[in-house]
């Protein structure tokens, strides 16, 4: 469950990186596509009012001319009384009428029913002259544009005033961007630059908007203004950053939860399994004490033994062994149900570590011994004074050294030192023992943690041991490391500060 659990977190944490990152892409693109919308817009606003400049100048021009004004009160038909109808205008010579039917039996119908009264005759005379004036001017500016078309592109188009134009229709359009322009035309067949910027090299990576210039023309020529913007990129970044840095931050944010909550999930499981051992492990340790006071017990009360004086000392003893033995173990399980709850309580005295460890060396040596070893000392310190729980700091070294007997392949070789350096007092507690495998330096402090090795030995123990140690080394503001090569043994270095400002759990 928990890895099919973690493979969906982890394909649902993958699913929406990619949405995000699809998100912010069709963020981008929308807003280049809005850019590119309004560059264009601009171009041709430009094309047009470049086109109204032409248009100023043709008016200007044509106000000068001295051609027939366009309110004209020529009449139409001048040589001919307006009164009169269309059929008698006919006979004057003025007006020509092409009819269908012959004018012999329905003259006078058609006299009567095309006849113009006085008021009709005025007004359409003024909209044919009005009209005639129109054309006569689209004749006038055609003439116009052709003779402007055949003026060199640097004449026709002033670049002060292409400048100013550009200048203000990109801002008129929203448009703030740093720009590069040119005018482009054909010269012989090839591209050439007449006007514009005289850094414009837009390069492969910047796009180049293009606009015709001058449509109208007949025939058309290949005049085109190119615009860049150097920062367009810049700055479709900087407008999408406020969505993109707090989507990323975010995502960093959901993907670092789900790893530590994946591996806050798997340590739990370890734990549990750890735990599961502890128990196990525990009910064995305590079973076999249990079962040999309650053996001597039976053997005491069991009447068809002889109890002699040695024979007593001797049951006694093995209930006194067993039961500081049990006492050990529970007391063990205690103190870390005492550091679990935070209610450890220490008595912070002068301690001098070369005499304490000397006392702890003479009281193992016994044990030692008994196993064929040899226990050495080295008490180099000058300055062996630390504060401390002295009771507490005992029971570390007792720690380390049992730990020293125990896991030694035979006639273990135990050497303890003290030195000092950078304020600390070290302590080395160095073994001949089986070793510890790299891959389990960094667990051996855990709670109920133990190296499986270990059991090949047939070593029994919770795994509090360590831990215990460490915890009581770090309340003293200290540090401990340890080094340990396979077969070769194992050395502990305790750091314990000189000067210890820690005042954890101390009592008045």
């Amino acid at each position: 469950m928990i890895y099919t659990l973690s493979v969906v977190m982890a394909i649902a944490a993958a699913s929406l990186i990619g949405v995000q990152m699809l998100t912010i892409k069709q963020t981008a693109e929308l807003q280049e596509k809005n850019f590119s919308t309004q560059a264009f817009q601009a171009l041709q606003d430009v094309a047009e009012a470049i086109d109204m400049t032409e248009f100023s100048l043709f008016y200007t021009h044509d106000a000068e001319q001295t051609s027939i004004p366009i309110n004209s009160t020529n009449r139409l038909f001048p040589n001919s009384d307006p009164n009169l109808p269309i059929s008698a205008i006919e006979e004057t010579g003025e007006l020509s009428v092409y009819r269908k039917f012959s004018m012999s039996n329905n003259q006078s119908k058609i006299e009567q029913t095309i006849s113009y009264n006085q008021n009709q005759i005025p007004r359409f005379q003024d909209g044919y002259n009005r009209k005639s004036a129109l054309d006569a001017q689209n004749l006038r500016y055609q003439l116009f544009m052709k003779d402007r078309s055949d003026l060199p592109l640097s004449l026709r188009l002033p670049p002060n005033i292409l400048a100013e134009a550009l200048d203000t229709i990109l801002r008129r359009n929203g448009i703030y961007l740093d720009y590069k322009y040119t005018v482009l035309t054909q010269i012989d067949g090839k591209t050439a630059h007449i006007m514009g910027s005289e850094d414009y090299n837009p390069g492969k990576r910047n796009r180049v908007y293009k606009r015709l210039l001058f449509p109208s023309d007949d025939p058309i020529k290949p005049d085109f203004l190119c615009v860049y913007f150097p920062e367009q990129s810049n700055s479709f970044l900087k407008s999408t950053s406020l969505m993109v840095f707090p989507s990323l931050i975010l995502t960093f944010i959901i993907i670092v939860i789900f790893i530590v909550t994946l591996q806050i999930i798997l340590r739990q499981k370890k734990i549990s399994q750890i735990k599961n051992d502890f128990i196990n492990n525990m009910t064995h340790e305590l079973k076999t004490p249990i079962s040999t006071i309650s053996l001597a017990s039976q053997m005491l009360r069991d009447s068809s033994v002889s109890l002699s004086q040695s024979t007593v000392d001797h049951i006694s003893g093995v209930i006194f062994d067993e039961s500081k033995r049990l006492s050990s173990q529970v007391e063990k399980v205690l103190q870390m149900a005492v550091f679990n709850e935070g209610k450890l309580k220490l008595k912070f005295t002068q301690i001098d570590l070369n005499n304490l460890l000397e006392t702890v060396a003479s009281n193992f040596d016994i044990r030692v011994t008994n196993e064929n070893g040899e226990l050495k000392t080295n008490f180099q310190a000058e300055n062996p004074y630390i504060t401390g729980d002295e009771v507490h700091i005992t029971n570390v070294f007792f720690n380390l050294l049992d730990n020293a007997v125990k896991y030694s392949q035979s006639n273990p070789v135990i050497e303890i030192s003290t030195e000092n350096k950078n304020g600390f007092v070290i302590v080395q507690v160095k073994d001949n023992g089986i070793g510890i495998p790299k891959e389990h330096l960094t667990q051996i402090f855990e709670r109920f943690y133990r190296v499986p090795t270990g059991n090949i030995h047939n070593v029994k123990g919770f795994g509090l041991g360590l831990s215990y140690v460490k915890r009581i080394v770090e309340y003293h503001s200290g540090k401990i490391k340890v080094d340990s090569t396979i077969g070769k043994g194992t050395r502990f270095r305790l750091y314990f500060p000189l000067k210890n400002k820690q005042n954890y759990g101390k009592e008045n």
